[in-house]
């Protein structure tokens, strides 16, 4: 049972630092809620609103959609690896994508669809689930991560499927009665009928509070067991990363089944500033409300006024800079070597790339690759930078928008680092009187398959590099 208070005030330091923060960045809230163990110590609404009035949720519904998922799963009526589509047969189009066909209900969880999402706010959709299937895939599902919406839409559409019951019924039967605080809940349908499970959770700040206590609680509720541990202990951890540029932000710090990772726990992530920030070490939960969407600053801004306000500093290591900043993570992986010299061709991709290969060595690593230009290589180094020049021809020398061909070409640092086992992200600085950066992640299913994402930021250049592309090694293309 989680105790409010009567009336929350602001008689906390850390409390009125990091109000005034808030109000100083702009930040406008519908609601606050702050607990530590089950006792809220700081609770506010801003008027009209009050603490029995249903807010709208966004994404976070998606959050409530895995657990759903999760409960099937405590039913043995899925397994998480069981292909979506064995589930939609009436919904396929008659070709079915490869791609598609190997694309688990565990890939969706994660974000790594074979599906890049598409916009289906449009007259013409009137069954979304039929569209969702009829997209055209780009990748192997289960490599990389992208946000995909529209899956998470699909997952709320098994839950009714398979249990038979509307997605608030079951999870109301299931979990929510218990828990309390959903009485007047409700998730919009789209404009087939179906639940619109990736964005239309409508319930008080108090209900989200209880629902995010519970998933903290990894399944109980008042010393009851109402969903398998093993499960939420998956959810809630690192499943896939998230930081696919190389950026520090709140939500590059990885996902797991519909929940996003924070720097020292868990988050669920709703448009416009609907938040329910986990930090289990200090047993704390933060809950907002509110309307953002025009302030694309915000998320950062809440994020950190809850970690440098509301919590305990932790003592981090200070290195001062003295070289150019490199690509993260780890200067080694025991798949290298599987891949290393290795040739992947690849599928009609945006780059026009068709084929690539990654060497490393002890003294020196290379991307070496086709596209319209003829055969490429480019040198990196394992967490330190290489430089040289960027093998692209064509880009502005002293008079921008000129894109001659001649053997002019930027000076660049390329470093890399292993971001999973079997993910490597290469990042590419320019450095010459233009600057820009491309990082480029590869995902590996496997030893024979991959997936590539690059992205691209800079002026006037790098165009040819930034898109998906996906492929197979040449033994198997």
């Amino acid at each position: 049972m989680i105790h409010y208070p009567e009336a929350g005030g602001a008689a906390d330091p850390s409390v009125r630092e990091f109000l005034k923060r808030m109000q100083q960045a702009g930040i406008n809230f519908h609601s606050i809620l702050m607990l530590r163990g089950n006792d809220v110590f700081f609770e506010k609404y801003i008027h009209p609103f009050h603490k029995d009035m249903p807010h709208r949720m966004y994404s976070v519904t998606k959050s409530f959609v895995a657990i759903a998922v999760g409960c099937l799963l405590d039913e043995g009526k899925i397994s998480l690896d069981d292909p979506i589509i064995q589930y939609f047969e009436d919904k396929l189009p008659k070709t079915v994508s490869p791609f598609l066909k190997k694309q688990t209900i565990r890939d969706m969880l994660m974000m790594a669809t074979c599906f890049s999402g598409s916009n289906w706010f449009l007259p013409e959709v009137t069954d979304r689930t039929r569209f969702y299937f009829a997209e055209t895939p780009n990748r192997p599902s289960g490599t990389l991560f992208s946000y995909d919406s529209t899956g998470s839409y699909v997952l709320g559409v098994l839950v009714e499927r398979v249990s038979g019951m509307s997605l608030l019924d079951y999870l109301k039967i299931k979990i929510l009665n218990r828990i309390g605080g959903f009485e007047n809940a409700q998730i919009l349908k789209t404009n087939d009928g179906t639940p619109w499970g990736d964005s239309a959770m409508v319930c008080t700040s108090r209900a989200l509070m209880n629902f995010a206590r519970f998933v903290m609680n990894l399944g109980t509720w008042e010393g009851e067991r109402l969903l398998s541990e093993e499960f939420l202990r998956e959810a809630t951890s690192l499943q896939i990363t998230t930081n696919l540029e190389g950026a520090i932000g709140y939500n590059q710090h990885g996902y797991g089944y519909q929940i996003w990772m924070n720097e020292r726990g868990f988050s669920f992530h709703g448009m416009g500033g609907q938040f329910a920030i986990c930090v289990p070490d200090e047993d704390f939960i933060f809950v907002c409300t509110g309307d953002n969407q025009y302030n694309a600053l915000s998320a950062n801004t809440i994020f950190r006024g809850v970690f440098d306000c509301l919590l305990p500093q932790r003592e981090e290591p200070f290195h001062e800079d003295t070289d150019l900043s490199v690509a993260m993570g780890e200067t080694d992986s025991e798949f290298a070597q599987k891949i290393s010299g290795k040739t992947f061709v690849l599928n009609e991709n945006p780059m026009g790339v068709k084929w690539f290969r990654l060497d490393f060595s002890k003294d020196a690593c290379a991307f070496v690759y086709e596209n319209a230009q003829g055969v490429k290589m480019l040198p990196f180094g394992m967490k330190k930078n290489v430089f040289g020049k960027f093998p692209q021809f064509g880009y502005s020398d002293d008079r921008g928008n000129a894109h001659e061909i001649t053997d002019f070409t930027y000076d660049c640092a390329a470093s890399a680092g292993w971001i999973e086992n079997k993910k490597i992200q290469l990042r590419v600085q320019i450095i010459d009187r233009y600057f820009g950066s491309l990082v480029a992640t590869f995902g590996f299913k496997d030893e024979n398959t991959v997936a590539v994402r690059m992205i691209k930021h800079a002026e006037d250049f790098l165009n040819e590099y930034n898109g998906w592309m996906a492929g197979k090694s040449s033994s198997l293309a």
